[in-house]
């Protein structure tokens, strides 16, 4: 005999909840002489590359963005 086939899932039964990523991603280009990225809270200067904007401030990475208290 065939094993059985697990029982499958009620679409009713699924909650999803979507997770809600801080930051909203925005691609800079920048260039060596005029003046490159410099993250506020590392210091990291960036050339070119993804930066992250929170409330009009902008973070290399979504680590460097402070949680709210």
């Amino acid at each position: 005999m065939a094993a059985k086939k697990p029982a499958k899932k009620n679409i009713t039964n699924t909650i999803v909840k979507e997770k809600v990523q801080a930051g909203k991603a925005v691609q800079f280009f920048g260039s060596k002489t005029a003046m490159p990225f410099v993250c506020p809270t590392c210091n990291k200067t960036l050339i070119k590359g993804i930066i992250f904007e929170e409330s009009t401030i902008s973070y290399c990475s979504r680590t460097c963005i402070p949680k709210p208290q």
